[in-house]
């Protein structure tokens, strides 16, 4: 699933570059919405940038804690690292505040704007346009579309930047530290491409079910509320309240869908995590016990092997925010 769910990720994105289907156009549209804080973006990125190279600090001063400082009872070049810890543990505070404020800044002036202009669209149409739609479906296009939009703004481009920055940062680092260790560690990516066969992509068509049965609830509401007059006096309400049984059951069945689809991969991934972990203490602690390869070195193998999984994680992760938030794209621009 993880490898598939990255690889699919990665060739929509390439299309979107390359604007082969419609939605480059859409994304294109989505993007301009950022350009009057364009200014904050580019801060907003240079902070991400310090955060994730500040993230990826600590597991290499362990090391060198341990074989520059511990073991040779050097306390100047102890002292010189835990300085350097706690360095890079501040920088790594104040680029994550300002990269969190900034992205919700600009993220929900972003929503904002965008909500303006779909309300003032929906303020210009014809009166046949509203005897056409439901106005349930209207509001949630306003709503729960528009937060949909949220996650994918706000979430999905900070987390695609900083995790694909965070893998390749520690690729590199993990090679330069020792190149088998490394290669044993990447003997993980075949397990993860059998997950990836086992575990079938739904996350699409999962997401994109919930959010047609949230709107379709929306719309009942909405419809019954407004015209509440009109079914109490035909005494309509237990056929209404069957009706959003039936609504509230369906869009119970879609949510679940995307739970059992987390439960199988979380706990996955998780797995392969420990077994990478295990083999790294398994043959690094024999390969320290020989004297090929320092103890620090290995320490700072197994502290890189949970942020080597993590950016895999969240990057597969973002593949379904990806689809939902397009989902919600489309039906904006229905409008």
């Amino acid at each position: 699933m993880t490898f598939q769910r990255i690889w699919l990720l990665a060739r929509e994105l390439w299309r979107l570059v390359r604007g082969e289907d419609d939605r480059a156009r859409k994304v294109k549209w989505l993007l301009g919405l950022l350009r009057p804080y364009r200014a904050r973006v580019a801060l907003m990125l240079v902070a991400l940038l310090a955060a994730t190279a500040a993230g990826l600090a600590p597991p290499y001063l362990v090391g060198q804690a341990i074989d520059a400082g511990i073991r040779p009872g050097d306390i100047g070049a102890l002292r010189l690292v835990v300085g350097a810890f706690l360095l890079s543990a501040l920088v790594y505070w104040g680029a994550t505040y300002v990269q969190t404020y900034l992205v919700g800044w600009v993220g929900q002036r972003a929503l904002q704007d965008l909500r303006q202009r779909i309300f003032a669209h929906l303020q210009a149409m014809s009166i046949g346009f509203f005897t056409r739609r439901r106005p349930g479906v209207l509001i949630s296009r306003l709503t729960n579309d528009v937060q949909a939009l949220d996650s994918l703004v706000t979430d999905g481009i900070v987390t695609l930047f900083s995790s694909s920055l965070t893998l390749i940062g520690v690729v590199v680092i993990l090679l330069l530290l020792d190149v088998q260790l490394a290669l044993i560690t990447f003997l993980t990516f075949p397990l993860l491409a059998v997950a990836s066969i086992i575990f079938r992509i739904v996350a699409a068509n999962a997401y994109r079910l919930t959010r047609e049965k949230i709107a379709n609830i929306t719309a009942h509401l909405q419809e019954t509320l407004s015209g509440v007059r009109v079914v109490r006096s035909f005494a309509q309400e237990p056929r209404h309240v069957a009706r959003m049984d039936d609504l509230n059951a369906e869009n119970y069945d879609a949510n679940m869908k995307t739970v059992y689809l987390n439960a199988a991969y979380f706990p996955a991934v998780e797995l392969l995590s420990a077994v990478g972990t295990a083999v790294i203490i398994l043959y690094g602690g024999y390969q320290s016990l020989e004297g090929a390869i320092a103890i620090g070195v290995v320490v700072a193998f197994i502290g890189y092997l949970q942020t080597f999984f993590d950016p895999i994680q969240q990057i597969s992760q973002l593949y379904t925010t990806y689809q939902q938030g397009m989902a919600a794209l489309d039906k904006i621009f229905d409008l």
